[in-house]
């Protein structure tokens, strides 16, 4: 069995090595030679041990033998450096930078990796940087090589590639990164070059992209597996697989935008394009030409026309297809279970069939293939859709995930697996939180409802609510209430757990403000009250002949003398908008400037909203359907509203007198008496709030304020369109649970004359049985 790749790395750790992290130094291990720039004890005559390591890595390399280990310090070391021993199976050479954040960097044009004629060695964390005279890294007639991590970088415009595999086998590279503009290409596998798998790496042509830089990856070999990579740009092709090559794998690649074509079976035998995701290539997305024979393409996610993508895509720049087979390729190329994609119309053709440009109709009717292609946006196509019997097809995703099968979307792939999905990745949903709140301002309280959040692949085992003020609740169900001991603004955020543990989080701001009253408004201009506009329109309009519960508002203590309307049937704070051209609606549960007004209160009893965000007043329009806007910048009849406490509203006057009700007779044409022994429309008033401890009587029969006709000499009617001097009444309440009405007018009481049997009229001047009235 091979030794692991780390063997002898639990010694280092004992002797101080730092593999991740330094540890106390102790007794040396013969089996590591350390190496560190920037020790004042290094020496590159010495022994290599901790306490006097070699200077620079030279040394090292001649030392080392099978079973041992070369331990870089960080710093810059300018050389190349050359492995010239082997390892075995068990036990491999391994050189390493000692530290995955302070990494070993090999800088210069000559810098570099070189292993030559030897087999089983271990690379692991190091960069190269600037490299021109040589690949940044160059393996020849080697195998059993293993490049794990680190970065190879060439200069701008070299020569050669940045990472040459010649002749090599059994070898691999992974979780590692190629940079630089190299004119030949990121990373060659020679045709010598077999069973290499080059998995997890990014390798990036660095902007700009107007250069002649070369291919991402070019294959030449037979039997190797591009796997899981990262590749942008790069004018020739993000990977070619040229033609003597057999058996080449090309799956899970995430390839980005660039000049030219993303993958490209150049002649080519039995390669299978396999789950990879190619966006925004000038050229063709994928193609398969020259005398490729058997090669397989399916699974792959291609899309074309993202705005950043495709910036370097000039009219000098011919746009290819996203899928394209030409030549001898059209004899036995197998196309099925792609999704193709283009962002925005007026982009190329999907397919092409030996040179002639299709739709995806037209290419399945010409090719007979792709029989499950799909042309579409929808990203959820792509999900439980592939054919998981392809050839090429990998187990997991680029990132290593699993496949999943999820539950809300149909398995309509093929093989034994029937649930995977297209492309690199597999779309793995977690939860979506979704948060509402609810204020009770009466009792200070925030009902949060995550009822709406969605699941993922698997269901929701817990719902966490925040409260924003140092407490939280945790729970199986969607719905919970808090009560806050203190008034003010608090963030209640909502995360939302599955049962496989992945997570989403929504949060949503509320204002739990001290509440000073709840009332309707009743308009000036049409004595109507304010309601909701009818659906779909937002907004208020003061077309109510009655209060109802549309048009039932919290008055809330905003500070510093302003206030905000909590609209009770929206769950939402009156808002207004800065311009004032905007209805005045719901605004949120969060007070901000927009939910700020003023109230001003006129000499006529009346009530004007200021609203603070544009410094204009609500108009109520006399119409009476138009929406209510904060649009005014002076008061008239149109800015004014009565202010009614909601349970002031619909109320009757049993009098004491005779133990009736009193009425606005003939629709209140007639005088007040109390005559009625049921209640009715005609014996319905709410009290207006007129400020200074005063009312006015507002009569339900006929919209209309009650007067103390010519100054109290008359009897009570109901007929004043406004409030005046003889509208004004005092509310006196008399023990046992009785009222009193006393007219601002003339300071006397109104009274059920002659035990009730003459209409109402203000004129006495002490309460008896005459003068009491039960509020109902």
């Amino acid at each position: 069995m091979r030794k692991p790749l780390l063997a002898g790395l639990a010694a280092v750790a004992l002797t101080g090595g730092t593999l991740l992290s330094a540890a106390p130094a102790q007794a040396a291990d013969p089996t590591v030679f350390y190496v560190r720039q920037l020790s004042t004890a290094c020496s590159d005559t010495g022994p290599g041990t901790l306490a006097q390591p070699f200077c620079t890595i030279k040394p090292a390399a001649a030392a080392v033998t099978a079973g041992q280990t070369v331990d870089v310090g960080s710093g810059t070391y300018r050389e190349r450096v050359t492995i010239a021993s082997s390892g075995t199976p068990d036990e491999p050479i391994v050189f390493r930078s000692s530290s995955s954040t302070m990494t070993a960097v090999l800088a210069g044009p000559t810098a570099g990796i070189t292993v030559a004629g030897e087999h089983d060695v271990t690379i692991q964390r190091f960069q190269v940087v600037g490299a021109m005279e040589a690949p940044a890294l160059d393996l020849r007639d080697a195998s059993g090589i293993t490049v794990e991590g680190g970065g190879f970088g060439v200069a701008d415009g070299a020569s050669v590639p940045a990472v040459r595999l010649v002749g090599v086998n059994r070898s691999s590279l992974t979780r590692g990164n190629v940079s630089g503009r190299p004119l030949l290409a990121g990373v060659t596998l020679d045709a010598a070059t077999t069973g290499v798998k080059i998995s997890a790496m990014t390798v990036t042509a660095s902007l700009p992209d107007d250069a002649d830089h070369g291919v991402g990856i070019r294959v030449e070999g037979d039997d190797n597996t591009i796997v899981g990579n990262d590749i942008d740009h790069f004018t020739g092709a993000a990977i070619t697989v040229e033609a003597g090559a057999d058996g080449t794998v090309v799956a899970n690649n995430q390839i980005a935008g660039g000049r030219g074509y993303g993958i490209h079976n150049h002649g080519a035998t039995g390669t299978a394009i396999t789950n990879n995701t190619v966006e925004d290539r000038c050229l063709d997305s994928i193609r398969v030409d020259g005398a490729s024979t058997g090669v397989s393409v399916q699974n792959n996610l291609v899309t074309y026309g993202s705005p950043l993508g495709t910036e370097y895509c000039t009219d000098t720049v011919r746009h290819g297809v996203l899928l394209g087979v030409h030549d001898e390729a059209v004899r036995d190329t197998v196309v099925d279970y792609n999704t193709l994609d283009h962002y925005r119309s007026g982009y190329p053709t999907l397919y092409a069939w030996n040179g002639a440009q299709l739709s995806l109709a037209d290419f399945q009717a010409a090719s007979g293939q792709a029989a499950h292609d799909l042309e579409t946006g929808d990203p959820r196509a792509n999900y439980d859709s592939a054919n998981s019997a392809a050839p090429g097809y990998p187990t997991t995703d680029r990132v290593g995930r699993a496949r999943v099968d999820d539950p809300a979307v149909a398995d309509t792939g093929a093989g034994p697996v029937t649930y995977a999905d297209r492309g690199a990745l597999e779309t793995i949903r977690g939860p979506q939180a979704r948060i509402s709140l609810a204020l009770d301002l009466g009792a200070g309280a925030v009902t949060a409802d995550a009822s709406s959040s969605g699941s993922g692949v698997a269901p929701i085992a817990s719902y966490q609510f925040d409260w924003g003020d140092g407490t939280s609740t945790t729970q199986a169900t969607p719905i919970a209430t808090h009560r806050y001991a203190t008034r003010g603004t608090f963030n209640v955020y909502l995360v939302v757990t599955g049962t496989d543990g992945r997570h989403d989080a929504a949060s949503q701001q509320a204002s739990v403000l001290p509440r000073t009253g709840t009332v309707g408004l009743l308009t000036l201009s049409g004595l109507r009250y304010v309601g909701s506009l009818a659906a779909p329109w937002p907004g208020l309009s003061g077309d109510r002949p009655a209060l109802d519960a549309t048009g039932q508002f919290d008055v809330v203590d905003a500070g510093s003398g302003q206030i905000a309307l909590f609209w009770r049937a929206k769950g939402q704070y009156l808002a207004a908008d800065f311009a004032g051209v905007q209805a005045v609606t719901a605004g949120g549960t969060l007070v901000t400037t927009n939910q700020r007004f003023t109230q001003v209160r006129n000499t006529d009893g009346t009530i004007s909203l200021r609203a603070i965000a544009s410094g204009r007043y609500v108009t109520a329009p006399a119409n009476a359907t138009t929406a209510l806007i904060a649009n005014a910048t002076t008061v008239g009849t149109d800015q004014k509203f009565y202010r009614v406490t909601v349970t002031d509203t619909d109320r009757s006057l049993k009098a004491g007198a005779n133990s009736r009700y009193v009425t606005a007779d003939s629709a209140g044409a007639k005088p007040l008496i109390a005559s009625r022994t049921s209640v009715g429309p005609w014996e319905r008033f709410d009290l207006v709030d007129l400020g200074n401890g005063q009312i006015g009587i507002f009569a339900r029969a006929d919209n209309r304020f009650v007067s103390a006709d010519s100054s109290g000499t008359l009897p009570l009617i109901a007929n004043r369109t406004s409030v005046g001097a003889w509208e004004r009444f005092t509310l006196v309440r008399n023990s046992g649970g009785t009222v009193s009405l006393k007219a601002a007018v003339n300071g006397r009481y109104v009274t059920a004359e002659s035990a009730g049997a003459k209409p109402l009229i203000a004129n006495r001047t002490t309460i008896g049985a005459w003068e009491k009235f039960t509020l109902g």
